[in-house]
């Protein structure tokens, strides 16, 4: 639930900037690019204090979110390149692609940044 609330606020913000600029004459890619750009730190912090509710290192978990980020953000870039390729809409096309960037970044997440201590972790 946690993430659910955190992804609508970064959402709405992200896609609020996306669409303002593609309104503008923004191109659809260059609009994604503003609009991510802006929700990575946002999204970051909402994650680390919100979400996983993180007690880790800022610098260490800040760092492994910006790898998952750049990961999720090429994967979600892909999938708007083709959806734009094949004539979608572009209002759709940024949907679809942040479908799937927000279900590599619930994931990557919890498995590689956020997790929980292990015994063996040091």
């Amino acid at each position: 639930m946690r993430y659910a609330i955190s992804g609508g606020l970064n959402t709405a913000i992200g896609f609020g900037i996306i669409f303002v600029l593609m309104a503008l004459g923004v191109p659809a890619v260059l609009a994604n690019i503003l609009g991510y750009t802006v929700g990575f730190i946002q999204s970051f912090f909402f994650s680390k204090k919100f979400v996983f509710r993180s007690k880790g290192k800022i610098a260490s978990e800040g760092l492994r979110y910006l790898y998952i980020f750049l990961i999720s953000f090429l994967v979600n870039l892909a999938v708007l390149k083709i959806f734009l390729t094949y004539e979608v809409k572009p209002v759709l096309a940024q949907l679809a692609a942040a479908g799937v960037y927000s279900g590599f970044m619930y994931v990557l997440s919890a498995r590689l940044v956020f997790r929980p201590k292990r015994q063996n972790d040091i």
